[in-house]
């Protein structure tokens, strides 16, 4: 009881302490934007998500940036890197080249293919009816798989074309190669690495106590699209590039290769490939809450018993949460006992936070299947929790992942971030 008192206390204390402890990371938006029915949104970005009947990811980004600086405009700050990185390779550190080249280039083989070359059966199904011509190139449909490999072997190989490519890499029909992906994922990995580069930096504030730029307690990735389900090869779920994977082996640069990072994912469904990724290397911890793969997507991966091998044996925790998960029911304990691994188990010296609100109440993805429970506060005491059990100063990142509830994912996320940062602020170490 006096622990949730003390997460109640940190969470409600008011007013926030008046200092810039946060700052938000994302692409300058730099064409003109237009609100409507969506939210703030441009017509090219509106076209983008128009691909698929949940997923709005650029309309998220817009909208948590919106709560961010209209609700806690006071204690975070916003930040955007001055230019997009030149191309994907920065991701060869977690992905294989070969699936970076086939990102990079897939839209324009697609598009060179022809409104005669292009069959019906890999075009987006949202879009199949688009009236567009080759010459409005934001409105040809999105490309997706007719057709799946089979288990990797030594005779599977993605071919020449660029529908043996989609077949090999990707692995659903709701994670299209779109007009402007190529630029979108550009500009998130500036994000990743900007974010990273300051949550170090400010963390090295924090322990020397100096007097210069005040130190932050959290950067906070707000990428385009999530990416918790793309593994070495492959991409789905939404998820293109890993950007958690990414970010742990870009702190790992800066704090040192002997480093300890861990992922924490709070997204609803499991984060296969951050697992799949690491699930080897002891250098680096992954916890995932998220609902039991048993009922819900990725239904292959996520288990209890996985728990890593050979040098990873023991550095991967699934915990894996029944449909209608509560707050208080079971997500609060669930979440303690992976923070307390991570932060005294592990000893984590840095830390990547996964953050999906699509365990929302009524979440549009979620609901189909199965569903969470979790609604308004939870999202602050979330946050608190985290923030009161990792160490001050260990540089942390929060990595934007999935949530579908349009009317509340801002909302949701900016209580998740700023309150764990009021957390830290209230932490003598």
């Amino acid at each position: 009881a006096a622990y949730a008192c003390g997460i109640v206390a940190l969470i409600f204390r008011e007013p926030f302490p008046l200092k810039r402890m946060l700052l938000a990371v994302t692409r300058p938006d730099l064409a003109a934007a237009i609100r409507n029915d969506d939210g703030l949104v441009t017509e090219a970005e509106a076209n983008a998500d128009a691909h698929d009947e949940y997923n709005r990811p650029r309309l998220r980004r817009k909208l948590i940036l919106e709560s961010l600086t209209t609700r806690y405009g006071d204690v975070c700050s916003v930040e955007h890197p001055s230019t997009a990185e030149a191309d994907l390779s920065p991701y060869e550190c977690v992905h294989d080249a070969k699936l970076l080249d086939f990102l990079s280039t897939a839209w324009d083989r697609w598009v060179e293919l022809g409104e005669d070359g292009r069959d019906s059966d890999a075009c987006s199904y949202h879009a199949k009816d688009a009236d567009a011509t080759d010459d409005d190139k934001e409105k040809i449909p999105g490309l997706i798989p007719i057709n799946f490999s089979l288990h990797r072997n030594s005779r599977e190989r993605p071919g020449n074309s660029v529908y043996g490519g989609i077949a090999y890499y990707c692995t659903d029909i709701c994670t299209p190669i779109v007009a402007p992906l190529l630029e979108e994922l550009r500009w998130d990995g500036a994000v990743v690495k900007l974010a990273v580069a300051r949550a170090v930096a400010g963390s090295r504030q924090i322990e020397e106590e100096t007097n210069g730029t005040e130190p932050i307690s959290a950067a906070y990735a707000i990428t385009t699209h999530p990416g918790h389900h793309a593994a070495f090869d492959s991409f789905g779920g939404y998820c293109y590039l890993n950007h958690a994977a990414r970010a742990a082996r870009e702190m790992q640069k800066m704090l040192g290769d002997d480093s300890k990072v861990a992922i924490l994912d709070v997204d609803y469904h499991c984060g296969n490939g951050t697992a799949a990724l690491f699930y080897t290397d002891a250098s680096v911890w992954v916890a995932s809450l998220h609902c039991d793969p048993n009922f819900d997507y990725p239904f292959t991966a996520g288990f209890a018993e996985d728990i890593g091998e050979g040098e990873g044996w023991g550095s991967t925790m699934h915990m894996p949460l029944p449909p209608g998960t509560s707050w208080e029911k079971e997500y609060k304990e669930a979440l303690s006992v992976a923070v307390d691994a991570i932060a005294t188990g592990f000893g984590a010296q840095g830390l990547i936070v996964s953050l999906g609100i699509d365990t929302y109440d009524g979440d549009a993805v979620s609901i189909r299947r199965a569903g969470f429970r979790l609604s308004g506060n939870d999202y602050k005491k979330m946050g608190a929790l985290i923030g009161s059990k990792i160490p001050k100063g260990v540089p942390t990142v929060f990595v934007q992942e999935g949530g579908y509830k349009m009317d509340v994912v801002g909302d949701a996320a900016a209580d998740v971030v700023a309150s764990f940062c009021r957390a830290q602020m209230n932490r003598e170490a």
